[in-house]
C-alpha cells in the first residue's frame, strides 16, 4: 500500500513541477515559491527535462504572422532571405529570453537587433506576450 502511495505522490509531484515550468518558471525567471523550490531540488533531472521539452514545444509550434507578412511583401527582393533569417534569429532570441534562457552574448544580439529592426521587435513583443 505504501508503494502505491509513493508512486502516486511521485507522479503528482512531477505534474506539479511540470506545471510550474509550463507557467514560466525556468532559468532566471524561477518562482520564489517554497513548493517549487522543494520539487526542483528533489527532481533536478525532471526539472531540466521539462524545461527542454517546453522550450522545444514553444519553438516548434509558434509561427510568426509578422515574418510571414514580410515574406510575401517583397517576393523578388534578392536580399529578402538574409533579412528574414535576421528576423527569425531575433524572434528566436526573444523566445529564449521569455523562457528563462539567456546569456550576455544573447543579450547583446537582442539589443543590436532591436535597434536594427525596431518595428519587428515591437511586433514580436506583441506576438510573444503570452509566453
Amino acid at each position: 500500500m505504501t508503494e502505491r502511495t509513493n508512486d502516486f505522490e511521485y507522479v503528482n509531484n512531477l505534474r506539479i513541477l511540470k506545471r510550474f515550468v509550463e507557467n514560466g518558471s525556468f532559468g532566471y525567471k524561477e518562482f520564489d515559491d517554497e513548493v517549487f523550490r522543494t520539487l526542483r531540488d528533489r527532481y533536478p533531472q525532471a526539472y531540466e527535462a521539462f524545461g527542454k521539452e517546453h522550450k522545444q514545444d514553444v519553438l516548434e509550434n509558434r509561427t510568426s504572422p509578422y515574418i510571414e507578412g514580410q515574406r510575401s511583401t517583397y517576393p523578388n527582393n534578392p536580399d529578402k532571405d538574409h533579412y528574414l533569417k535576421s528576423l527569425e534569429r531575433l524572434r528566436y532570441v526573444m523566445i529564449l529570453f521569455r523562457l528563462g534562457y539567456g546569456s550576455r552574448e544573447m543579450a547583446m544580439l537582442k539589443v543590436n537587433s532591436k535597434r536594427r529592426y525596431p518595428e519587428a521587435f515591437k511586433a514580436f513583443e506583441v506576438e510573444l506576450e503570452d509566453l
